[in-house]
Formats: C-alpha cells, sequence, structure tokens
C-alpha cells in the first residue's frame, strides 16, 4: 500500500461518517467525488461545448457593451458577515482569497466567536521526498453563534475538509477560502453554529518540509562515518504553527494535543509528551512504517507545540521527585550533553521548590538541532537548542559553561512562566521573556554561587540594555503587535534585557520574599491560562499589602521608551535629585523630535544612595519629580543607585566627582565591586553623550593599577575597546593604546598563564589578555604567540580558557601560514567551541587584507560557514580597524544573497546591518549607510538600521567633541600612571 493509501485509510477510519451511514462508506464516495471523471457520448460532448461557447459569447458582448455601472473596481460586493477591522494589514485594501473572491475576514486576529479544545493531529513525514501527509481533527466550542470558522494555515494543500456536530452529523460547508497575505483560512457553513455547543473540523492535507529553519523543517549532519544524515525538526515560535498543520496559532488559544506520527524504522519520534503506543505497520502496509501515539498534553498553545524525527542517542537522568530528563544529540556529540543534562536536573528542580508549583509534565527532553534560528526554544516538555549551544564537561571552557547553563535555565524556568501560564497576547512578551532572564541568572547564582551571577547580570542584561535604551530610536517595552510580521522585531534587547533589568529593580525595592510569593500566586491563579502584565501587577499590589501600586510604578517602565538620568546637586545642608530622560544622541537637543508619553518621560524612581556616613543604603521615592533629602554635616562624598539596582544613571557636580575619583584612587574598596563598576559605566557613557568632559572617566580609570576584581575590569574594558575603536583613524588612538598598556601591566601579572579553579578569575583573565592583545601589550604578544607555535608545530593542548588570547595573539601577530593553520583546524575540530573561538580568532590579522576579503567571502558558502554564524565573522571583521570598511562594502556588495539567505522577517538581517556599522566614525560612513538603504524595504530590520544610524551619528559627535581632550589629557598623564 502507499504512502497515499496509509493516509487515506487512516483518514477514512478516524470516526469520520458520512450523513447516510455511520460506517462512512457513503462518506469515502463524497470526499473524492470532486475528483471523478464524468463519461458521455461523443455527439452529445460535441453538442454541449456547442451550447457553451455559445453562452461564453453572448456573456462576454453584453459585458461589453453594458460597461461598468459605478466606480468602485472591487471584484465583487463584499459577503454579507463581511467583517472589517482597522489593522496595518487591511487598512488600504480590501482582502482577496486566492480565487479572487473577497476574503470576508478582515482582521489579522482571528474571531472569538470558536475557540478549540483538543487537536488530534496525524502526519507522516517523509524525510526523502521532504513530502508532508497529515490529518487533523479539531475540537472546539462555540461561545457566539456564528456561521463560519476562520483559523490559520500558510502553504498547506488542503484535500478533504468535514465538520461535525456532537453527534457525529455532517455539516454541509459551502465556501473555503484561503487568504495568502493574512495565512488565514475561511470556511462557511450552511447551518449555523450554536452557542455552547461543541464541533469537530477535520482536514486532511499536504504540505512540505521546509529548507529554512522555521516551521517544519528538514536539516542534516555528518556522522561519524562521514556520511549525512537528515532529520525533521519543528520551530513554531512565534507563528509558523501554522505552516505545519491547520490551527488557531494564537497564544490566548490554549488546547490539549495528541499527535501520531508514521515514521522509519531507523528514526525516532519526540513530541511534548512520551510515546504511549508503538505500531509495526508493516505488516499490514508493506511500508516499513512505524506509527507512534503519544500522550495527549495539558493545555497548550500551538507556539509551544514541538515534533522531531530523527536517529538520535540520548543519555538520562531523573529529578528527586522522578519526572524524566533527557538529551538528544548526535552520536558524536552525546559526550558534550552531559553538561545540559546536568544542568536540566539541577534548574528543574530549583525552580519547582522556587515556584512552589510541581513540573505539569512527566517527562522533559532537550534536543539539539544542527540548523536551528534561535539560541533555545522553550516548547513544552521538548526544548530544543541550537547544537553549538553545547559544550563538553571535558573541555572546562568557562564562558561556555555558564552560557550553557544560562541557557538551560532559562528554557526550563519558561515551562512555569510561559508554558503554564502564557501571555493572552505578543503584547506581553517583554514580561515573560524579561522575568525569565532575570530569574535564570538569580538561579544559576544560587547553586553556581562562586560564579558570581548576579555580578555579571550587570555587564551582560543592565548595561546592554541601557546602551540601546538611551537612543532616540528605542521603543518602550510594552508596544503593541498588530501585523504577525511586526512579532518578530520584538524579539530584542529591550524585551529581554531591559524587560530584566526593570524586574530586577522591583526585586529590591519590593519587600523580602515578596516576588517570590507573588510569581507562586500568579502561576497558581492562572494555570493552564494566559494572563496580561496587570495580572502580576495586581498581584504584587496584594502581596505588599497595597503599600504599594506596582502596576502605576511600573508602567511609568513599560509604557515609555528610555530611562532617567538623576542629576544630584548640593543646595546648602540638602541634596537635590533631578529627573530628565538621558539620551546619547545629539537629537536629543529637538525635543519635538521625541515620542510624547502621556508620563512626559518621567517615572517613579527608587533612588537609593549611600555617604561616607551610612552603614546602611538609603532609600527614598521620586515620584514623577524631582525630591530633596538633608546632607550630613560633613558630607565628604555621595553614591547613588548603589549596586546599580536601579535602571538609571546618575550625573554628579563637578566636586562630587573628584571626591569620588580621589576615594577610588585612595581606597577603592570602600564601594562594592558593583557600585566601582558603575561609576565606571557612567562616567564613560555620560561622556559619549557629550554631558561629562572626556577628562573625568580617564581620571577615574587611572584607580584601575590597583583594581583585581572582575567586574569593574569588564567594564572598563567594554569601554576601552570601544574607545580603540572609534579612534583607530584619530591622533589620540596610539596615545590611548599607551594608556592601556600601563593600566593592564599589573593585572596581567596579577591573572597570570596558570589556570586555577576560580571560575570568575578564568573570565577575569580571559577578558585582560585580550585587552592586552588589543592594545599590543608586549609581554602578552610574547607569551601568547608561544603558546600559538607549541600548538601549530608541536600539537601542544591549550588551555580552554587562553585559546581566546593564544587564537587571537596568533594571528593578529602572525602571517598566511598561521591563518590557514586556524582556517583548518576550523574545518576539522569536532569542538563546537573551538569553531566559535577560531571563527572569531580569523577576523583579526593586520596588514593583509586580502585574508579578510577572503573570509569575508567564505560567509556566502554555507558549507564554510554556516548560515547563523555569519554575524560572528561580519562583527569580528568590523572591529578590525583595517576592516570595518570591507565588512562594510561586502554587505552592501551581497545584500542581495544574505537577503535570501535570511529573508526579511528573520532578526538576522538587523543584526547584519548592527554588526558591520557599530565601529563607523567618520560623515562619509554615515552617507554611505543612509545612501544604500535608502527606499529600501528591509522588514523587521527597519528599527535596527535606525538604531545603527543613530549610533553612526553619536559616534562622529562624540569623536569630534572629545578628541582634542582626550589627546591633551593622555600626553600629560598616559605614562605616569
Amino acid at each position: 500500500m502507499s504512502d497515499q493509501d496509509v493516509d487515506d485509510v487512516a483518514f477514512l477510519t478516524g470516526g469520520v461518517a458520512g450523513n447516510d451511514s455511520p460506517t462512512g462508506q457513503p462518506q469515502k464516495k463524497t470526499l473524492y467525488e470532486n475528483n471523478g471523471v464524468a463519461t458521455c457520448s461523443h455527439n452529445r460532448a460535441l453538442c454541449i461545448a456547442t451550447i457553451v461557447f455559445a453562452l461564453l459569447f453572448t456573456i462576454a458582448i453584453i459585458i461589453a457593451f453594458t460597461g461598468p455601472q459605478s466606480e468602485c473596481t472591487c471584484a465583487g460586493e463584499k459577503p454579507p458577515n463581511y467583517v472589517g477591522e482597522e489593522s496595518n494589514l487591511t487598512r488600504a485594501f480590501i482582502p482577496k482569497a486566492t480565487n479572487g473572491q473577497i476574503f470576508p475576514w478582515n482582521s489579522i486576529r482571528l474571531p472569538t466567536t470558536l475557540k478549540p479544545s483538543r487537536y488530534n493531529l496525524t502526519i507522516h513525514p517523509n524525510l526523502t521526498t521532504l513530502e508532508v501527509r497529515g490529518q487533523i481533527s479539531i475540537e472546539f466550542h462555540c461561545d457566539k453563534e456564528t456561521n463560519f470558522i476562520v483559523l490559520h494555515g500558510h502553504n498547506l494543500t488542503i484535500l478533504d475538509k468535514i465538520i461535525q456536530d456532537r453527534r457525529g452529523h455532517n455539516l454541509t460547508i459551502v465556501k473555503l477560502l484561503e487568504y495568502i497575505r493574512g495565512q488565514q483560512i475561511y470556511i462557511e457553513i450552511k447551518e449555523k453554529f450554536k452557542k455552547k455547543h461543541n464541533y469537530t473540523l477535520k482536514i486532511r492535507f499536504n504540505t512540505k518540509l521546509h529548507h529554512g529553519q522555521e516551521g517544519f523543517y528538514i536539516t542534516g549532519y555528518t556522522g561519524a562515518d562521514g556520511e549525512k544524515r537528515y532529520l525533521a525538526a519543528t520551530h513554531f515560535q512565534p507563528t509558523f504553527a501554522r505552516t505545519a498543520f491547520p490551527c488557531f496559532d494564537e497564544p490566548h488559544f490554549k488546547a490539549k494535543f495528541k499527535l501520531t506520527i508514521f515514521r522509519d524504522r531507523f528514526h525516532i519520534a519526540l513530541f511534548n509528551t512520551p510515546v504511549v503506543n508503538t505500531d509495526d505497520l508493516g505488516f499490514y502496509m508493506g511500508t516499513g512504517l512505524l506509527r507512534d501515539d503519544f500522550q495527549e498534553t495539558v493545555e497548550i498553545s500551538t507556539y509551544l507545540i514541538a515534533f522531531v524525527i530523527c536517529d538520535y542517542t540520548n543519555i538520562r537522568n531523573q529529578t528527586e521527585r522522578g519526572v524524566s530528563v533527557s538529551v538528544y544529540s548526535t552520536l558524536p556529540s552525546k559526550e558534550n550533553a552531559k553538561l545540559a543534562l546536568n544542568s536540566a536536573v539541577r534548574s528543574l528542580e530549583f525552580f519547582e521548590d522556587f515556584f512552589g508549583i510541581p513540573y505539569s509534565l512527566p517527562k522533559l527532553d532537550l534536543v539539539s538541532i544542527p540548523a536551528f534560528s534561535e539560541i533555545a526554544m522553550e516548547n513544552w516538555g521538548l526544548i530544543t537548542y541550537r547544537e553549538t549551544s553545547s559544550t563538553s564537561l571535558q573541555e572546562r571552557y568557562t564562558s561556555a559553561e555558564q552560557w550553557i547553563t544560562t541557557t538551560i535555565t532559562h528554557q526550563i524556568i519558561h515551562q512555569w512562566l510561559g508554558n503554564l501560564v502564557t501571555m493572552k497576547w505578543w503584547t506581553d512578551l517583554w514580561l515573560y521573556e524579561g522575568l525569565t532572564t532575570y530569574l535564570e541568572y538569580l538561579g544559576v547564582n544560587n547553586y553556581f554561587s562562586a560564579w558570581k551571577m548576579m555580578d555579571q547580570f550587570m555587564i551582560d542584561k543592565i548595561q546592554v540594555a541601557m546602551d540601546l535604551d538611551a537612543l532616540v530610536s528605542s521603543h518602550p517595552i510594552n508596544i503593541a503587535v498588530r501585523d504577525p510580521y511586526e512579532i518578530e522585531d520584538i524579539f530584542d534587547t529591550i524585551s529581554y534585557s531591559k524587560g530584566a533589568a526593570i524586574i530586577h529593580m522591583l526585586s529590591n525595592f519590593l519587600p523580602e520574599y515578596t516576588l517570590q510569593n507573588g510569581l507562586n500566586s500568579y502561576l497558581s491563579t492562572y494555570k493552564y491560562n494566559v494572563a496580561e502584565t496587570k495580572d502580576l501587577w495586581n498581584i504584587l499590589t496584594e502581596s505588599t499589602n497595597h503599600t504599594l501600586d506596582v502596576k502605576t510604578i511600573m508602567e511609568t517602565w513599560t509604557e515609555q521608551m528610555g530611562f532617567p538620568l538623576i542629576t544630584l546637586t548640593l543646595e546648602g545642608r540638602e541634596i537635590v535629585a533631578t529627573q530628565k530622560r538621558f539620551l546619547l544622541s545629539i537629537k536629543s537637543e529637538n525635543e519635538t523630535s521625541l515620542v510624547k508619553t502621556k508620563y512626559d518621560y518621567k517615572w517613579y524612581v527608587p533612588l537609593t544612595y549611600i555617604t561616607n556616613n551610612d552603614s546602611e543604603i538609603n532609600m527614598i521615592w521620586m515620584n514623577l519629580t524631582q525630591v530633596r533629602f538633608e546632607a550630613p554635616g560633613d558630607l565628604k562624598w555621595i553614591k547613588a543607585n548603589v549596586n546599580q539596582s536601579g535602571f538609571y544613571r546618575v550625573m554628579y557636580e563637578a566636586d562630587m566627582w573628584q571626591s569620588l575619583i580621589t576615594l577610588l584612587k585612595n581606597n577603592h574598596t570602600m564601594f562594592s565591586a558593583a557600585d566601582r563598576a558603575n561609576l565606571i559605566d557612567d562616567a564613560f557613557t555620560l561622556c559619549r553623550a557629550g554631558i561629562l568632559n572626556a577628562t573625568i572617566p580617564l581620571e577615574l580609570s587611572a584607580y584601575l593599577v590597583k583594581e583585581t576584581d572582575y567586574l569593574p575590569w569588564g567594564v572598563a574594558i567594554k569601554h576601552f575597546k570601544n574607545w580603540a575603536r572609534r579612534m583607530s583613524e584619530s591622533l589620540p588612538y596610539k596615545l590611548f593604546l599607551s594608556y592601556m598598556r600601563n593600566l593592564l601591566r599589573p593585572i596581567t601579572k596579577y591573572v597570570g598563564w596558570k589556570d586555577s579553579n576560580d571560575n570568575v578569575k578564568r573570565l577575569l583573565r580571559r577578558k585582560v589578555l585580550s585587552a592586552a592583545v588589543l592594545c599590543e601589550l608586549n609581554e602578552t604578544i610574547a607569551e601568547a604567540k608561544t603558546l600559538f607555535q607549541k600548538w601549530m608545530i608541536s600539537n601542544e593542548t591549550i588551555d580552554p580558557n587562553l585559546k581566546e588570547v593564544v587564537f587571537s595573539a596568533g594571528i593578529k601577530f602572525g602571517g598566511m601560514a598561521e591563518w590557514q593553520f586556524c582556517w583548518n583546524t576550523y574545518n576539522s575540530t569536532p569542538s563546537e567551541t573551538e569553531k566559535k573561538l577560531l571563527l572569531k580568532a580569523l577576523g583579526q590579522p593586520r596588514g593583509d587584507p586580502w585574508l579578510l576579503q577572503r573570509y569575508l567571502i567564505e560567509t556566502l558558502d554555507k558549507n564554510s560557514i554556516r548560515s547563523e554564524d555569519v554575524k560572528i565573522v561580519l562583527a569580528v571583521v568590523a572591529a578590525n580597524p583595517e576592516g570595518k570598511l570591507l565588512a562594510w562594502r561586502h554587505l552592501k556588495a551581497y545584500w542581495p544573497t544574505m537577503h535570501s539567505m535570511f529573508g526579511n522577517s528573520s532578526n538576522m538581517m538587523g543584526s547584519l546591518i548592527s554588526a558591520v556599522t557599530a565601529h563607523l566614525s567618520t560623515p562619509y560612513d554615515y552617507y554611505e549607510v543612509t545612501t544604500y538603504f535608502n527606499g529600501m524595504n528591509i522588514g523587521s530590520a527597519s528599527r535596527t538600521l535606525e538604531q545603527s544610524l543613530e549610533i553612526i551619528q553619536l559616534n562622529i559627535n562624540w569623536l569630534s567633541k572629545s578628541k582634542e581632550d582626550i589627546y591633551t589629557w593622555l600626553r600629560k598623564n598616559a605614562n605616569s600612571v
């Protein structure tokens, strides 16, 4: 029996009965009669043909002479049940179905008159032909009387459809229309769906496995035997479930799912729930197929459904409560899965206790996918992640260990926040991503306390978010989403990192444990359902006994973009704190260009501060205005935003800055490492905005010769690198490198080259030595080159945590032979971590633009450099002073090629723009970028382009204003540190 026969039999024996007989036999004729062939005699056929042609000719004459009777250019009258709603999709036109008729539903959002309760999906993907045959049964409930269904479907071929009432009687379908732009299917019936009644829609369909990384797609890997192996995987967030099967593809339409998959015996099938039955169909059908039936899920949104057909092996463990946790990977990567498994078990146990709610499913699987558009995806019970995300425990590469641990932790937190309770609509995406990002650091900080993750949270999330949110072209956290194409645009730093930062601020001003208790109440109240941001705010307000109005406070942070600059001034015995929106760009001088808000860019600010007289942290609320508080009589210094717990920057008077600088130089340990890092970040950023003279951050940074903590050095090195790249063509450049060398020399001796068991010191060593290579510190370069030569010539092992430094130095201060050796190693190493490090190093040669050009050309070949790694290559070449113009020219020359590779809806196109333009700093650069993209439709990359242009202009302004002050200061002080 053929594959088609298998599907037909499954469809007809799955309980679909006709009107005439409960056995379903007459129904089979109904299903196929549209494809039937009628037979008649030759003379009769000629007679019919003559009549038809005469009739058509007559109609044509009438139309030609009658002409249009009105000015309407529509194809026809609007259907009587036509529904129109204002939206980006429909405002300018009336939607047309594929057959040319007016599509009766004119809204991006589906109607809420019908709600699905259960899906029963059967699919058979053929990994050779890429054909997918499927059938789906959707049970739904009618909340309001209607005569039509609108659901989602995209690139699906619908073969058959049946609608039945609760007694199994077929309803008469009078119309089926497809609207490609809206990715919607409209089905109209002769009767009406009655309120409070249940119905079932059954559809048989065909589709294909995609070659991209969205929906249900095909991907592959090279096995240990060197042969190419294939697997099929899904990625449905945000709106790609509709490409795999017809469904109500919006997050609030939660329903239960049952899945049946037909597969060959050489593969396994994975789903959100465990398999409950496997049948061998070969005896009956001769196809060699197996059929897996999976346990029904709990209520779940379509974007969280996942299934994978692969030939993977797995390692398994279980939590103390008995939840089975497995990691599935390719056989060559099996060893690399250990860290993911250990992290998953530990994280699952921790957050079951933290939330006070058991994990809802009987198992949790994690599957590495060779080609995956995102880092990872939190599908309920079946987490998928990019294969390059895993690392071996044997390799002990600290950054990679932390990265995989936080990544897995993030997805496991989503099993509660996002899966158990889901956002009602994508507008509230930020809440779940922000909460989860904050909690991932909090969780890992608890079970790996030596990593000091909450310190790293400052660099990784708070400061990164502030850099972007200080642009005029930023956007509010809570941004309205109408068009599905807009959804991709909000998966960005603002949603994730700023969301996490303001949750961190919230947790600091709430009473202790209020956030944790509030989350427990929130999850318990809305489990298996959907909720909005205001629902959490209301619960947290109740948790404080209404001492704080959380919604009122937080909406000033979520409903308007940006954040405040708090300026402190001393007036007699009082300190006055004023607030104004902080902007990096010079455009801030033109206030009329700013988007207006009902809060007029004022915030409820929990202002914290310490002085030389305080043993505890003080806090005072700034309620949309300035505030005054008493200063100690012997005030010597004040430091605000203690430990950078708030999402704001602080500007001090000149005397205050000098007092803080003096204290840092004399006794920097008077401040916590977080406070020292915060002062560095504020000083350099205020200078970048033109508010603070460049001599202040330079004076402040001079204390670093005594600093040995990771956090201040991590922040300082970030700013040093940015200054160096912006000044690479300016007079102060060489002097600034000399100043960097003098600051770095003591800390390079402190971190040394020998490994220790201190993970944070490993991170510090890597950052410091990498910066030393950048500024050409001879002692560091000599040692790194020696290690490189021993590796290249004698195959001596390099400490995994030193590989980035050694590879970079070897290539930067080597030649063609060193570069070629690293390129060959990249192509042959099985270590994904080493591949990433080599990709970064290969963009750092100096004095040989041909090598950089060759490297850029390699990004056009997917077999040479994976598409998801293209951004790494362009970013590292653009950061090389000798490569930044090459990177831009490459992007410009091959934009159509990259566009076809990633598509307009992908975040990748925006990230490529930001990567190659981040360090451009001349008026001609700005002209080049503006001119090239002028009038071009770049889809979801539009906001990123706007931000990139603003950053280029900002670089131009900063360099013009600051380079002379920097040069003057460095001439006096570069060698006196």
